[in-house]
């Protein structure tokens, strides 16, 4: 991502780019913000057992997001 600066405007291939990383970096950001807001995930910590419930939260979103996306495409 290609940051202005004070009296440094963006060109236009700049912003053409920023446009583009905007579109994947939202993809990616999705499952991470639903993460949050259903089941309250703040941050992952080191330990096995954390480690092992973030990988079946991860799992219950990815439920939860397939049975969305099925019921909104019928």
């Amino acid at each position: 991502m290609v940051k202005a600066y004070r009296n440094n405007p963006l060109t236009d291939e700049d912003k053409k780019l920023n446009k583009f990383l905007s579109g994947i970096r939202a993809h990616v950001e999705h499952p991470y913000a639903a993460l949050r807001r259903v089941f309250h995930f703040t941050r992952m910590f080191v330990t096995t057992i954390r480690r092992v419930k973030a990988m079946f939260m991860c799992a219950c979103f990815n439920l939860m997001r397939g049975a969305y996306l099925t019921r909104s495409a019928a």
